[in-house]
């Protein structure tokens, strides 16, 4: 059934609502660029609510309407949408008239019984991403792919579903970009392409047509507006950007505390050990085994001492135990979820019967959040949800489980599980956070999750689950996190080494090189596997991981300033090139190399054996090899050079990065030096040569900087003709890092005749780096680095290095 012909049309607040021969349908501006669309069977729409959006009010933004005997056409300066009336028939256009996107011929949206669906033209020279958690390639054109929360253990490439769900995605074609979001709970799809090269189709088992369109003139821009909708991520603590330990399981103290000894001994810099399921009593969630981990609170206490965190798993799962405190309140306060005749339903996980948690109840999800006072108070600083698609049966071929009738209470609704699946885990990391926040009011949360829906970046990071130590998994890791951060999900990563598996030692070397600049970066393996931790294949490879975990330490100034972008944009930390260079063609394809930022590009060892590969270097900027310093222009693919000890990275000419010097952990960061590693761009008579970077800085714990605590530096490089200038600009904001050294290096310059700092001479330094001061620069001809140091005090400071001619 389709919605047929429009027989009224009425002005609505934020646009209009059409009544057709079969359907109710409306169309309205919900914010800049974005424009929802709802339809539904019948005279009326289901009560409107959303668990991923955050802005549901109709924008109040100026439109016009204009109509006909034949059309429909809703005008605002960013986008129209053009209703045709026979029969009901929806297109988007942009600002300059270009079409953006429409409905198949004869109508977009239909019915079949309960299943709703919705076809759209499908340009040949558009591609598509986003869509989630997906084990496809980076362009999902041709793919067909299903949104049906699932424990994807031993997934590989083209495994489908897998353990989130994310319907949205990116259109980009030539000179028009567009996103899409299907806000709809149910069991959905996208098709798209793979039964049509004509036509592309999603849709949902049941539920409403929902789905907004967002225009911008790039995808950084519809992430904007599309994050705008579901949400942001929030800053997280700085501690979790630094490396995770992890294995299942480290089953004791003991254990633990040798991992923790040898991560200090052998000098590898780490922040957070995680603790599996062995660290409770008989799998029961908010308890420890009194065997294993009899003084968790010491051990805590301990380890935080020598810079450790802990994370610890917890699953939704609650084992049917009338002995067991958190099973007995949840069961005689009606807190786990019922089947239609109301009884209990209770699935098989590792506790043997389990019952779960109905976290569509706000007073649920506040019981569920007090309970981590048990995990909180002995000293534990972040939770990792687990199992919460919700895996409900472990052992399928000895037990039938089924969800079928399990309802949800669902704002009173009691609405059946195939609704609610999608989103379970969603509000079960909502809950986590929430009760953190209640339980720590002055500390950042951290939330570890493997299942979510739309807007899960409000609530939790996110790994990609049971991967498995292969370099198809490495490869794959690639595009699955550049589509989750093109999905509004930047905070995301994969187990290093892969979860199941004997990992070797090549492939260790080459995952820790690519892990290593993970927004999420953790190793973690499964119980029979070999040893992960870093020193576990010898030497040489010990050697490899400890060079680039450090690199990601002494990166932390420039990554936490990506995360705040993401915080307050929703840009991914890591880009698809296409994203930073949206020009050149050649880019929308690439899926195994990537952007770190705007300014780092990696271009990670995929293969077995491989010493060498193949990099596309983008058109529009030059690339400096940031171990050789050699500058090559781009637009050109080149061979590099990767023994096994290197991974071959560059660095965009113009790039501003800051960092710092080597710690061990979070706890001792204090960015004094501050060292700013510059690459400048060749002078350019017609105005280039110039490069921008601001670096944001926060105490990296609290949450006053939602309040404003925090600062911002701009930095400036300009290449002029005869020398270089580099600008430290006045600081702003009311957070106060002090005075500090702060160390320019540039890279790739001649030995500048004089260098002057506020127009004054420094001395230069002849006798090496090693023991120069302040106020001083000298040039190290290998490699042809210049370092100038001077006191930052927050004041603007002009350093200026002359060279001949």
């Amino acid at each position: 059934m389709k919605p047929g012909k429009v027989v009224g049309c009425n002005r609505v607040a934020g646009g209009c609502e059409f009544r057709c021969e079969n359907a109710v349908a409306s169309v309205t501006f919900a914010g800049k660029g974005v424009v929802r669309v709802r339809a539904a069977p019948g005279e009326g729409f289901e009560p409107d609510f959303s668990w991923a959006v955050v802005r549901n009010e109709p924008s109040g933004g100026t439109f016009s309407v204009e109509r006909t005997r034949e059309r429909v056409v809703l005008k605002a300066r960013e986008v129209s949408v053009a209703v045709e009336m026979k029969p009901f028939h929806v297109s988007f256009y942009g600002p300059g008239g270009t079409l953006l996107n429409s409905d198949a011929e004869g109508g977009g949206v239909s019915w079949s019984g309960r299943k709703i669906r919705c076809r759209k033209e499908m340009p040949a020279d558009e591609r598509y991403f986003g869509f989630g958690e997906k084990a496809f390639h980076l362009d999902r054109r041709g793919k067909r792919m299903v949104n049906w929360n699932t424990d994807a253990a031993l997934h590989t490439w083209n495994s489908d579903p897998l353990y989130q769900s994310i319907p949205f995605f990116i259109g980009v074609g030539r000179g028009r970009a567009y996103g899409i979001f299907f806000d709809n709970s149910w069991k959905s799809f996208f098709d798209m392409g793979a039964s049509s090269r004509r036509y592309y189709t999603f849709g949902a088992e049941g539920g409403e047509m929902n789905y907004y369109f967002i225009h911008a003139p790039g995808a950084k821009e519809i992430l904007e507006r599309y994050t705008w909708l579901t949400g942001r991520m929030p800053l997280p603590p700085l501690w979790a950007l630094g490396y995770h330990q992890s294995r299942y399981s480290y089953k004791d103290e003991g254990s633990v505390r040798r991992v923790a000894a040898r991560m200090r001994a052998l000098g590898f810099p780490c922040d957070v050990i995680h603790l599996d399921i062995h660290y409770m009593d008989d799998f029961r969630v908010f308890t420890w085994h009194p065997e294993r981990f009899p003084r968790p609170e010491k051990l805590l206490t301990e380890l935080r001492a020598g810079g450790f965190r802990v994370v610890t798993i917890v699953d939704p799962g609650v084992k049917r135990d009338t002995g067991y405190r958190v099973f007995r309140e949840g069961l005689e306060s009606g807190y786990f979820l019922k089947k239609r005749d109301g009884t209990l339903f209770y699935g098989y996980v590792w506790p043997g019967e389990t019952a779960f948690p109905d976290f569509s109840r706000a007073d649920v999800r506040r019981w569920w959040g007090e309970q981590h006072r048990e995990l909180t108070g002995r000293g534990v600083a972040g939770i990792w949800n687990d199992m919460n698609e919700p895996s409900e049966n472990i052992k399928p071929h000895a037990r039938r489980v089924s969800t079928r009738r399990v309802v949800h209470y669902d704002g009173g609704r009691y609405t059946p599980h195939a609704k609610n699946r999608n989103v379970y885990g969603l509000q079960e990391c909502r809950a986590t956070r929430e009760g953190l926040l209640r339980l720590r009011p002055d500390e950042r949360p951290f939330v570890l999750t493997r299942a979510g829906y739309a807007g899960i970046q409000r609530y939790a990071a996110a790994w990609t689950g049971d991967n498995s130590s292969t370099f198809r998994h490495l490869r794959l890791s690639i595009p699955m996190l550049l589509n989750m951060g093109l999905s509004g999900a930047p905070f995301v990563g994969a187990d290093i080494g892969g979860f199941t598996g004997n990992c070797s030692p090549e492939l260790y070397a080459r995952w820790v090189q690519l892990g290593a600049f993970y927004p999420f970066c953790r190793t973690h393996t499964a119980i029979l596997s070999r040893p992960q931790e870093p020193w576990s294949f010898g030497r040489r490879v010990a050697g490899i991981a400890r060079k680039y975990i450090s690199l990601r330490y002494r990166l932390l100034p420039y990554i936490y300033t990506l995360f705040r972008e993401a915080a307050w944009t929703g840009t991914p930390v890591l880009r698809a090139l296409f994203m930073e260079f949206p020009w050149d063609e050649a880019c929308v394809g690439i899926e195994d190399e990537l952007m770190v930022g705007s300014s780092i590009l990696l271009a990670p060892v995929l293969k077995r054996g491989a010493r060498r590969r193949r990099v596309y270097l983008p058109a529009g900027a030059d690339w400096v090899d940031f171990e050789t310093l050699e500058r090559r222009a781009g637009g050109v693919t080149i061979t590099a050079d990767a023994p096994l000890h290197r991974m071959p990275i560059f660095v965009r000419a113009g790039a501003i990065i800051p960092t710092q010097a080597h710690v061990r952990c979070a706890d001792e960061i204090t960015m004094n030096p501050l060292v700013v590693e510059v690459y400048p761009a060749a002078f350019n008579a017609a105005g280039g040569g110039r490069s921008v970077f601001t670096l944001y800085e926060d105490d990296g714990a609290t949450m006053k900087y939602e309040e404003g605590v925090f600062c911002t530096t701009a930095m400036e490089c300009r290449r002029r003709r005869g020398g270089v200038r580099f600008t430290l600009h006045r600081r702003k904001g009311v957070y106060h890092p002090g005075a500090r050294v702060c160390e320019l290096v540039f890279r790739g310059v001649d030995k500048p005749l004089e260098v002057r700092l506020n127009g004054e001479p420094l001395e230069e330094e002849t006798g090496g780096a090693d023991g120069a001061g302040e106020g001083r620069w000298w040039y190290e001809r290998e490699g042809k680095v210049l370092r100038a140091a001077f006191t930052d005090r927050g004041e603007r400071v002009d350093v200026d290095a002359g060279f001949r001619g």
